[in-house]
């Protein structure tokens, strides 16, 4: 029988196999998974390579402020979106930007961040009630789009003290959730659209709801414990997290769509709950007990973990239903984030 490696020896071989793949091949909304990933493993080669990227990503903002490229994907697959163009995304790498500009990186990166945001608050396109649409093409809301910007505008909103940063990273959690929660389940659609009023992807997507999941979480380190939102903000986490700790397989995964067991077991949502569980626990949202449901997460992921590093069994883009399976980075980064984080919380692993 083969032995079991234990976390500790499992995430340099990941992290290894990571910094050897080409990040060019992987659209830009993936780049920031694996760019926090190797920052959460204080290695002085991977903190290089990931400032690196930070700082590519700066020089490359847009004359409208969109960080990372001009936040431009070209997707020739994708048969709905020939050239993808996100909003969001952008938000995911300029999030990064502030912790190196915090970090004692340049001023100009605390000066692209300001763009980044004033673009989302001032220009992005929206819905009539204020949902910041996640491409340029239609006025759609992603859920997505929770982790890939609200995190850092609230937190620009608080180190540049612009608390109307901070409110609009609460709003847009807000209105995504009243247009893409399903009230029966606490669980999160994936693409609501404006005109029509329609579901283009209604799927309960797994990875989909673990952006959800962590982008709350990780907004309300930078939200006031006073804001009048906090508590509702803290509900629908907590709330939300209860539900999916029923629709755990025994195995420790999840489903790919969360409520179909015909589905394949999918890693990269699994490890985003791994850290949702753990953080929702150490902040004292959920009890004690829900710390099996991140130990059996984390456990499960590491069965799936090569020899050389690759992580497996990962949804790959554009998300959704017929997604295929993949190694890429979200499972990479998602392996190095949650492994980081259960380390750090001493679980079970």
């Amino acid at each position: 029988m083969a032995r079991e490696r234990p976390l500790e020896e499992l995430l340099p071989t990941v992290a290894e196999y990571t910094i050897d793949l080409d990040f060019e091949d992987f659209i830009q909304g993936e780049r920031p998974m694996v760019l926090r990933g190797l920052l959460a493993t204080d290695d002085d080669e991977h903190t290089e390579i990931a400032e690196r990227y930070i700082d590519w990503a700066v020089r490359s903002q847009s004359s409208d402020g969109l960080m990372a490229y001009g936040s431009i994907d070209v997707v020739p697959e994708w048969d709905e979106h020939r050239i993808f163009r996100p909003i969001p995304d952008a938000g995911a790498v300029a999030v990064l930007a502030l912790e190196a500009y915090e970090n004692g990186g340049p001023e100009s990166y605390l000066e692209a961040c300001r763009r980044q945001f004033e673009y989302l608050h001032e220009d992005a396109p929206r819905s009539e009630d204020g949902g910041i649409t996640h491409h340029m093409d239609d006025i759609e809301l992603w859920i997505d789009a929770i982790y890939m910007m609200c995190p850092f505008m609230a937190r620009y909103g608080q180190l540049a003290d612009r608390p109307e940063a901070i409110d609009e990273a609460v709003d847009q959690i807000l209105v995504h959730d009243k247009h893409l929660r399903d009230p029966y389940t606490d669980l999160y659609r994936h693409i609501w659209r404006e005109q029509p009023n329609s579901y283009p992807d209604g799927s309960l997507w797994l990875r989909g709801n673990g952006w959800f999941a962590t982008g709350v979480l990780d907004t309300l380190d930078y939200v006031p414990e006073d804001h009048p939102e906090r508590d509702r903000l803290e509900e629908l986490v907590t709330d939300h997290l209860k539900s999916m700790a029923d629709y755990q397989d025994a195995s420790g995964f999840w489903h790919h769509l969360i409520d179909d067991d015909t589905m394949y077991l999918e890693t990269s949502g699994t490890l985003q709950y791994a850290y949702a569980f753990t953080e929702a626990v150490d902040r004292g949202l959920l009890d004690e007990e829900y710390r099996e449901v991140a130990e059996d997460a984390i456990g499960a992921a590491k069965t799936v973990v090569t020899p050389d590093g690759a992580v497996q069994r990962n949804a790959a883009m554009p998300g959704g239903p017929e997604a295929p399976q993949a190694i890429n980075l979200y499972g990479q980064g998602w392996f190095l984030i949650a492994g980081e984080r259960v380390l750090e919380a001493d679980l079970d692993v």
